[in-house]
């Protein structure tokens, strides 16, 4: 613990580190051993980034949430106590280096202690892009954006090579300006196209895209970006999926996904259900409707968008065998549980084969949700407004949104 503190103390604030090569190795073990669960190997590691160079900061916040982990495991330990007086007696011995102070707010027990330090961080170095960073996500917390915006483009400012900062400023705009934030989100990919960083922007750029720019972005991060080294790439792939319409496509992606991610218990399912409807397009196809009748009841119906195709092809399968009637149900009963723009298109053909009109097929559904409705459960509670007591009751007759939500 004593080497962490040997820098020397100058008469001048000490510039934030990304880290020497020789504390980069060392922070890359602590982080591999952080990652195996060897925690005081990781502490260890993590010390020994931070001797070689006093001004890395995210050593020094590796060490203490690998530290915060240890305590948890071990509710008796006094590592954390000790770390946090060993960074108070540092930031006396040295208090022209602003990593201390951060550091302190990464230790603290709520975010206005928090901000206490990251404030003096600034106060010591106003370019510690750290501690703007940090303020950011506070403000974040408490819903001050304009605040969270400020200190994020001065972490920027202060360390344009960090691509999370750069990131995090993008996100910022998302709600308040797309534009803005598709251009600085498409910068981390452009500036910083190996890092952690440019799969998340092109993540969020998907999420917030529709149709073919959409497919763009997750068809690049499924080509660039592995998904056994890249978290979001691979959460990108769920996004993908979950778009994909056509079984032959999903079941390729799932089966990538299966080779690349044997842990993940969700692709197997996926690419069971897949199979079994690519197996049964091809048979109506063929005009074996009969078998890819009996194949689709066998195989339980997958959620989502999925689901809807499943549903389509059943739909299809027993019309091609003949069961017209069976065909119609099918859609009918989907429509009932979850409306699908999809269903939706091909009700009136089913319907018209068996002389139905557009009104017919609406007092089917509704005939459906009507018998499958329950009561909500009854409660009174107080108004928002005025604190006086609601009761559901109150409002039989009407349409009515309930949210409900964990007050903070």
């Amino acid at each position: 613990m004593a080497l962490i503190g040997t820098a020397s103390a100058t008469g001048f604030a000490a510039r934030e580190s990304s880290g020497t090569p020789a504390a980069r190795s060392a922070f890359d073990q602590g982080e591999a051993a952080a990652r195996a669960g060897k925690l005081d190997e990781a502490v260890a590691a993590f010390r020994k980034a931070i001797a070689a160079d006093p001004d890395f900061v995210d050593a020094h916040q590796r060490l203490i949430e690998v530290t915060q982990r240890q305590q948890l495991q071990d509710v008796q330990s006094t590592s954390l106590l000790r770390l946090k007086r060993q960074y108070e007696q540092w930031a006396r011995q040295h208090p022209t280096r602003a990593v201390y102070q951060v550091a302190l707010g990464l230790l603290a027990k709520d975010a206005d202690q928090a901000d206490a330090y990251f404030n003096k961080a600034v106060a010591v170095a106003p370019s510690s892009a750290s501690a703007h960073f940090l303020l950011a996500r506070n403000a974040d917390t408490r819903g001050d954006w304009d605040a969270q915006r400020k200190h994020l483009k001065t972490a920027v400012e202060n360390n344009a090579d960090e691509p999370r900062y750069l990131l995090r400023y993008a996100v910022a705009h998302l709600k308040s300006d797309p534009a803005r934030f598709r251009e600085l989100a498409l910068q981390v990919v452009a500036r910083f196209p190996a890092s952690p960083s440019a799969a998340e922007a092109l993540y969020n750029l998907a999420d917030a895209s529709s149709t073919l720019e959409r497919r763009g972005y997750l068809d690049r991060l499924r080509a660039s970006y592995p998904v056994d080294r890249f978290t979001y790439a691979a959460s990108a792939m769920n996004m993908l999926y979950a778009d994909l319409t056509e079984p032959s496509d999903a079941l390729a992606l799932a089966r990538d996904m299966v080779r690349s991610l044997p842990a993940a218990a969700v692709w197997p399912p996926r690419v069971a259900a897949q199979e079994a409807m690519t197996r049964a397009k091809t048979l109506i196809g063929g005009g074996q409707c009969d078998e890819a009748l009996g194949l689709l009841e066998k195989t339980p119906p997958p959620s989502g968008n999925h689901g809807t195709t499943w549903t389509l092809l059943k739909a299809e399968a027993a019309a091609g065998a003949g069961n017209r009637e069976q065909a119609y149900k099918t859609l009918v009963e989907s429509a009932a549980v979850s409306p699908d723009a999809r269903v939706d298109a091909a009700l009136p053909k089913y319907a018209a084969d068996l002389g139905k009109t557009s009104r017919d097929v609406d007092a089917d559904v509704w005939s459906l949700r009507d018998a499958r409705a329950t009561p909500a459960a009854a409660f009174t509670l107080p108004s928002v407004r005025d604190g006086a007591p609601v009761q559901l009751a109150d409002f039989r007759g009407r349409v009515v949104l309930l949210a409900f939500w964990y007050p903070t």
